[in-house]
């Protein structure tokens, strides 16, 4: 086994055995490399290493963080903000944009709208105990919810909307869920460093009558979420 391997399985054990705290600086690499024997440069590479399996965060201020408890994201049909309140968190967002937009091919297709019709995109990130964990991209049809503009939607469940103001009940919801690295856009705005693992989700959302009612698309920051899924046969 080459040294960055061993060095890297010697952190992953340190982790898994709690003697490098969740959510607490890794120690310097000179410190690293004299505790693991190795040079600075095999502690970097092994930093890297385990950066991309999503148990350490590079922050862009150069500080490494021991990745957080990771937050299991079932299957079931919950909001952002149901999920995080069943799990005692304190969910928020902050609205980056809420506008008209027309639908291009790829929207009009996803909502069952003719390209060129008119829709609502809201951009929001989300957070839990004010941290943040997910950039939230939805189109939704302005026809139907014309509306929502006059809601905070920072205050707000989409979803606890469409069925108190619009008496729309979303009640299924087709979703793909892909592994991806954040570009350095996307990293600024989680505070964590370009290419950082993350989970890009892509969900379209029908309602009792089979209407779609939303096509969203949702980054999940890999170093704080996990997927959770029941099979039966």
């Amino acid at each position: 086994m080459l040294a960055r391997d061993l060095a890297a399985d010697q952190l992953r054990r340190r982790i898994e055995r709690g003697e490098l705290k969740a959510d607490s600086a890794l120690p310097p690499e000179r410190e690293l490399a004299e505790m693991l024997g190795v040079s600075r440069m095999t502690v970097r590479v092994a930093i890297e290493q385990l950066a991309r399996e999503g148990l350490l965060v590079r922050r862009p201020n150069r500080r490494t963080l021991v990745a957080g408890d990771k937050i299991s994201r079932s299957a079931s049909f919950m909001s952002f903000s149901e999920e995080m309140q069943a799990r005692g968190w304190r969910p928020h967002s902050v609205v980056r944009q809420m506008t008209t937009t027309v639908a291009d091919v790829a929207v009009a297709a996803q909502l069952d709208l003719e390209v060129g019709a008119r829709v609502i995109y809201l951009e929001r990130l989300r957070f839990a105990d004010d941290e943040p964990l997910a950039l939230e991209r939805v189109h939704l049809p302005y026809a139907r919810f014309a509306a929502l503009l006059t809601f905070d939607l920072a205050q707000h469940s989409l979803y606890a909307l469409m069925e108190q103001e619009f008496g729309v009940r979303p009640v299924l919801a087709e979703e793909s869920v892909e592994a991806v690295l954040l570009s350095t856009e996307e990293a600024e705005i989680f505070g964590v460093a370009p290419g950082s693992p993350a989970l890009l989700t892509r969900r379209i959302t029908h309602d009792s009558e089979g209407v779609v009612v939303e096509a969203a698309t949702s980054l999940y920051r890999g170093d704080r979420y996990r997927m959770a899924l029941v099979r039966r046969r």
